[in-house]
C-alpha cells in the first residue's frame, strides 16, 4: 500500500482537477447556450425539410387508413402518430433554430405553419383512433374527420405557400 503523503497527495490532486472541471462547465453553462443550427444552402435545407416531411406524412396518413380499414389496432396506431409526431417536431426545431435571412424568413415562416398544422392532424388522428377504441358515437367521429381534413389541406396550402415564397 502506498504511502499516507502519496495518497494525500493522489486525493488532493482529484480534487484540484474536479474543482476546476466543475468551475470550468458553471462558467461555460452561465453564458448564452441557445442551440443554433448552421445552415449555409437554405434551398436545399428547406427541400430536405420538405423531402423528410413527405416521408412522415406519407407513413402517417397510411397508417390511418390502416387504422380505419382496420388493419392495425388503435394502440399500434397511436405508436406510429406519436413517433411522427416526435419526428415533425424535430423538423419544426430545425427550422427554427436555422437563423434563416430575411430574404428566407416568409418561406421558413409557412414552412413551420404547414408542420405545425401536420401536428394538429397528427394529434386529431390519435383523438380519432381513441374514439374508435372506445366505440363513441359517430357523429363525434364525422366532426374530428372533417377536422382531420381541413387540418391535412391546410398544411398542404401552408408547404404550396412556402415554395412560392422562396427567393
Amino acid at each position: 500500500m502506498g504511502s499516507k503523503k502519496g495518497v494525500i497527495i493522489t486525493v488532493a490532486i482529484l480534487v484540484a482537477i474536479t474543482a476546476a472541471s466543475f468551475s470550468v462547465w458553471i462558467v461555460n453553462n452561465s453564458t448564452n447556450t441557445e442551440m443554433t443550427i448552421v445552415v449555409t444552402d437554405f434551398q436545399n435545407h428547406q427541400e430536405g425539410i420538405s423531402e423528410r416531411h413527405k416521408i412522415i406524412s406519407n407513413a402517417v396518413e397510411t397508417s390511418f387508413l390502416e387504422l380505419i380499414n382496420k388493419q392495425i389496432s388503435t394502440d399500434e396506431y397511436i405508436r406510429i402518430a406519436e413517433v411522427s409526431s416526435s419526428q415533425n417536431n424535430a423538423l419544426l426545431i430545425e427550422l427554427a433554430y436555422s437563423d434563416a435571412p430575411e430574404e428566407w424568413q416568409e418561406s421558413y415562416i409557412n414552412r413551420i405553419a404547414a408542420l405545425k398544422s401536420f401536428e394538429a392532424y397528427i394529434i386529431e388522428t390519435i383523438v380519432m383512433a381513441n374514439l374508435i377504441n372506445n366505440n363513441e358515437e359517430s357523429e363525434q367521429k364525422i366532426q374530428i374527420l372533417n377536422n382531420i381534413e381541413k387540418l391535412k389541406e391546410e398544411s398542404l396550402q401552408y408547404a404550396k405557400m412556402a415554395n412560392s415564397s422562396k427567393p
